[in-house]
């Protein structure tokens, strides 16, 4: 997860959340991400509250409430997770809470560490945890596992630039694209930041670059 700013004023109109205009603007809000997994583009989208309303109105039609979400995170959330760090407030420091981790091999699983205790931390963690690497059902182990693809190609992606950009003569051209990497914009940026904090190197290089 990593910070994202709503803006307002709400597009909500009256008692109706799932309007093209309420749509538009968690797309543009989330830059059409999911807030939990951070996958860009999602296949299946959800207007995701991340207080669950459980019918209570001033918990559903409110904007605050209202986040973007994939298929995939949100049926693993359901009503479940209701005190998790809030990505869209900036205080929770969503990306530095705990710590996000995959080694780029195949096969392997993210593992995250909780950097400030808090129960708002172990939620989160426990949800990150089950939306990748979940096996309670197979279905949610397949998609799981598909999820977890989609990071490594990312990740390797992401170290391609780095090599790159210390092997070639046009640096600005890759630390452009680096830096469009650590924003909030691209896709699973909360593990590319800690691939920058983890080493000294890249850390002093690049962390300048990492912004909400």
């Amino acid at each position: 997860m990593v910070y994202f700013k709503k803006s307002y004023p709400s597009p909500i109109v009256g008692k109706n959340y799932n309007t093209p205009e309420v749509v538009k603007q968690l797309e543009q809000d989330f830059f059409n991400k999911c807030y939990i997994c951070e996958i860009k583009k999602p296949t299946t989208v959800n207007i995701e509250h991340f207080i669950a309303h459980k019918g209570d109105e001033s918990l559903k039609y409110n904007w605050d409430n209202l986040f973007l979400s994939c298929g995939h995170c949100n049926n693993s959330k359901l009503e479940k997770f209701d005190n998790l760090l809030n990505c869209t407030i900036l205080a929770d420091k969503v990306d530095v809470a705990l710590h996000y981790y995959c080694n780029p091999m195949p096969k392997e699983k993210p593992i995250f560490k909780i950097l400030t205790p808090s129960d708002k931390a172990n939620q989160t963690k426990e949800l990150l945890e089950k939306c990748f690497n979940g096996e309670h059902t197979g279905q949610k182990t397949l998609e799981s596992s598909n999820l977890r693809d989609s990071l490594l190609k990312e990740i390797l992606v992401f170290q391609k630039l780095l090599f790159e950009y210390f092997e070639c003569s046009d640096k600005e051209y890759f630390l452009n694209k680096i830096k469009e990497h650590l924003s909030n914009r691209s896709s699973f940026t909360a593990f590319k930041r800690w691939i920058i904090r983890d080493n000294s190197y890249l850390k002093n290089e690049f962390e300048q670059y990492i912004v909400d």
